[in-house]
């Protein structure tokens, strides 16, 4: 069996099961299990599974391109090259005493090793986030409450939402799980109303998205693209990506600012 007939077969597996384990794979098809890691590396950096110890899960449905919401530690492990990228990124748009926003997100949490500011406010309703600004004076740091989500160590709901809807920030940057020319998703409907409600206090409205994540859909559509500043993604992008979608929003990456319309 060909490299692209076995990936095929595991995929198909992996959608019927979920879950494989190498060693299941090695006995079944015979080949090594240094060969079935390689086909499962490969196909996580397609974005199509995720690697767990001994073996993979799928994460997305590739029938309808929806998503699915994985734990905050899966989350980490999922393409970390581009997710350092982008933390850099937008750790180069924050500067000297602004007040920020930012969102829950494996990518979002990277910021912080990336900051060189002095001063900055920051404002977060995510664990995660405050977990890695806590003990630095340079910043002024809020963390807001509400209910907490244990998936991705956000507070959302009603009282983060009134809370949010209460201040004012210059700039707030929000993780996704997918979007297409028109709207943006994550999986929850009420972490994306928080998110929703982070963006119109914001100035700037700066959108995170890797590549894998564009012209992707979730389960709930929270904002519409037109209404965001910018998005923020890896130099992954494809051309034509880059093409359609900086006709809908300035895109940012370390390729440089697109901006086609």
């Amino acid at each position: 069996m060909i490299k692209e007939e076995r990936q095929k077969y595991l995929m198909d597996l992996l959608s019927q099961y979920k879950f494989l384990k190498v060693r299941d794979i090695v006995n079944e098809l015979n080949i090594t299990d240094m060969t079935v890691r390689r086909d499962f590396q490969e196909l996580e950096d397609k974005g199509l599974i995720i690697r767990v110890h001994g073996g993979a899960r799928i994460i997305e449905d590739n029938k309808n391109d929806i998503l699915t919401e994985l734990s905050h530690r899966e989350k980490q492990h999922i393409h970390l090259n581009e997710k350092l990228e982008i933390a850099r990124i937008i750790a180069e748009n924050i500067f000297e005493d602004e007040t920020v926003f930012l969102g829950a997100g494996t990518t979002i949490e990277l910021v912080y090793e990336f900051l060189t500011v002095n001063h900055a406010k920051i404002i977060t309703n995510s664990i995660h986030v405050f977990d890695k600004f806590k003990h630095d004076p340079r910043f002024e740091l809020i963390l807001i409450g509400g209910s907490y989500r244990s998936k991705t160590g956000a507070f959302v709901g009603t009282i983060a939402n009134d809370f949010i809807s209460g201040i004012h920030v210059m700039k707030s940057f929000i993780g996704v799980n997918g979007l297409d020319t028109t709207a943006i998703y994550t999986s929850n409907e009420d972490e994306g109303l928080t998110q929703k409600c982070a963006l119109n206090i914001a100035e700037q409205r700066f959108i995170v998205a890797d590549h894998h994540k564009i012209n992707k859909k979730d389960f709930y559509s929270f904002y519409s693209i037109k209404d965001a500043d910018y998005l923020i993604t890896d130099s992954m992008i494809t051309a034509e990506d880059q093409e359609i979608f900086g006709k809908k929003i300035p895109i940012l990456s370390s390729k440089g600012r697109l901006d086609l319309s």
